[in-house]
């Protein structure tokens, strides 16, 4: 049975006389309406999308979801041409392979499911948790790191290779 769950929001006030001078940084504001964001960077700054790797003006990029501990946002790491693009892909995706599952397909867990689908070239893969999803993004989504990680585990790989 799953649990519901509550979706809670807050906002942080950013003040900058609390910010630890380890985690000082050069920020800038953005409008959007009548709120005002505190981002990390610096004014028409320039970064590369992770995606077309083009490199462009930080007007370029929405802003990430959450905050820091001080009330700042960060600049996603795709630019807004990228990203709508993506979200049809994932749309598109998600109508021709109905709703998702109920277990996650990697791990079997009853959890919260997500689309997986291969960024190279836009095929479904299956519905897979938050923590099964990650673990492979963050091994490349790649089968020889997969390999290795499988050797690792086994004790297969010491410090040597």
């Amino acid at each position: 049975m799953k649990k519901a769950s509550r979706r809670v929001t807050f906002t942080v006030e950013y003040d900058p006389s609390l910010v630890l001078e380890k985690d000082i940084l050069p920020i800038f504001k953005r409008y959007d309406g009548d709120k005002i964001h505190i981002i990390k960077g610096v004014n028409d700054m320039y970064q590369h999308c992770k995606n077309c790797h083009e490199l462009k003006n930080e007007k370029e990029y929405n802003l990430q979801g959450g905050f820091d501990q001080y009330g700042r946002k960060k600049l996603r790491n795709e630019c807004r041409k990228c990203q709508n693009e993506n979200d049809r892909i994932l749309t598109l995706l998600k109508k021709e392979n109905g709703p998702p599952s109920e277990n996650c397909h990697l791990c079997g867990k009853e959890k919260k499911l997500f689309l997986d689908h291969c960024h190279k070239t836009n095929k479904f893969r299956g519905w897979l948790c938050n923590d099964c999803n990650s673990g492979l993004g963050k091994l490349g989504d790649d089968i020889p790191s997969l390999e290795r990680g499988i050797k690792y585990l086994k004790g297969e790989i010491n410090d040597k290779d």
